[in-house]
């Protein structure tokens, strides 16, 4: 294998509404098409089954958060997508520890957030 790190990358998108308490605009209950992006680092090639990466995308993201209140669904009063990132990354660590490089969510097509838990 060449050098250098071995990523894996698998993306869902969910539809789901959501408001930031306190913001002008974003204050007010407004929906988004989101898309997640997950990156995993992989020591060899297949280590991480990408089939497995995106039932878990599925059923850990799209059934837990599309077509959801995600104040509500949250408990929290204000959800941000650094908020989201950070929810996924750290559930994303249970399944799949010491490999998550980095997690992407995305508001709309230019708009996202990117979290590297490790500082990577």
């Amino acid at each position: 294998m060449p050098g250098g790190r071995l990523l894996v990358r698998a993306c869902i998108g969910f539809s789901a509404a959501h408001r930031i308490e306190g913001h002008p605009r974003c204050g007010r209950i407004h929906g988004h098409n989101y898309r997640v992006c997950v990156w995993l680092r992989e020591s060899r090639p297949m280590e991480v089954d990408l089939d497995d990466l995106w039932e878990w995308l599925r059923r850990r993201v799209y059934e837990r958060f599309d077509h959801t209140y995600l104040n509500e669904a949250l408990g929290m009063a204000t959800v941000t997508s650094e908020d989201l990132a950070a929810i996924i990354a750290r559930d994303l660590e249970e399944s799949y520890g010491g490999r998550v490089e980095r997690v992407e969510v995305c508001e709309t097509g230019d708009l996202c957030v990117e979290l590297h838990p490790q500082g990577g």
